[in-house]
């Protein structure tokens, strides 16, 4: 079934392996920073969309932009984001700013500027990429975990308020390579989580998968990871 899917973050890593997958038998529309970052545009299907989340003022723009393009809209992956590892003591404060407007400012507002398409679709889904972060306690990735519980907490309430409307689906996952590591290692890769988000929205209502922990079977888990800072 065709269906009509804006995904955020979508020029690389998990976004991009979510595009690629999907777009065979949906419309896409995929957003990035910036125009150029799409250095594969051949996807199927497909519509582009560059604007900057760091400046909020931005979500207005592509809002407009987008109901250009569609007046509905069944799916939107809140996938968008970005991460930096730092002993909270030295973090710089543009840093704080960043990853709070990217990770979580930035998605509620296009959530709830969004909700109004998505209420056109009869088949509503919106997914959120949140990180087993948000559950545990990394060292060196105490800004980028309180973005990721937030969008965690945001996702249970929203849930419940739209319930029997549209349905609401969090990912968290432990790393993901999306920074070149080796391909052995014991860890993720970006068509895991494709391959888990196309699972997630083909479910048929009224199955509504909430919330799904995501894992290399031999993966690191506790305190200090091997990027924590020292």
């Amino acid at each position: 079934m065709s269906r009509k899917i804006c995904i955020t973050g979508a020029s690389k890593g998990i976004g991009m392996a979510e595009a690629k997958l999907l777009s065979t038998q949906n419309e896409l529309f995929l957003h990035a920073s910036n125009i150029k970052s799409f250095k594969e545009r051949g996807i199927k299907n497909a519509h582009y969309f560059a604007q900057d989340f760091t400046n909020i003022d931005n979500i207005n723009d592509f809002v407009n932009e987008l109901k250009e393009k569609t007046e509905t809209l069944d799916v939107l992956v809140n996938n968008v984001g970005v991460m930096v590892i730092e002993k909270f003591s030295d973090f710089k404060d543009e840093d704080i700013n960043k990853l709070i407007t990217l990770n979580l400012h930035s998605q509620l507002l296009l959530t709830k500027k969004l909700i109004p398409l998505l209420l056109k679709s009869e088949n509503p889904h919106i997914v959120f990429m949140s990180s087993m972060s948000a559950k545990n306690r990394i060292i060196g990735e105490s800004v980028y975990a309180a973005t990721k519980a937030g969008i965690m907490q945001f996702a249970h309430v929203l849930r419940n308020e739209l319930a029997g409307k549209i349905r609401v689906s969090t990912i968290h996952s432990w790393g993901v390579n999306t920074w070149n590591d080796d391909e052995n290692a014991a860890i993720l890769v970006p068509e895991n989580i494709a391959e888990t988000l196309e699972f997630i929205i083909s479910r048929e209502r009224p199955f509504l998968v909430e919330s799904i922990e995501l894992g290399h079977e031999n993966h690191w888990n506790g305190a200090r990871a091997l990027w924590s800072p020292e």
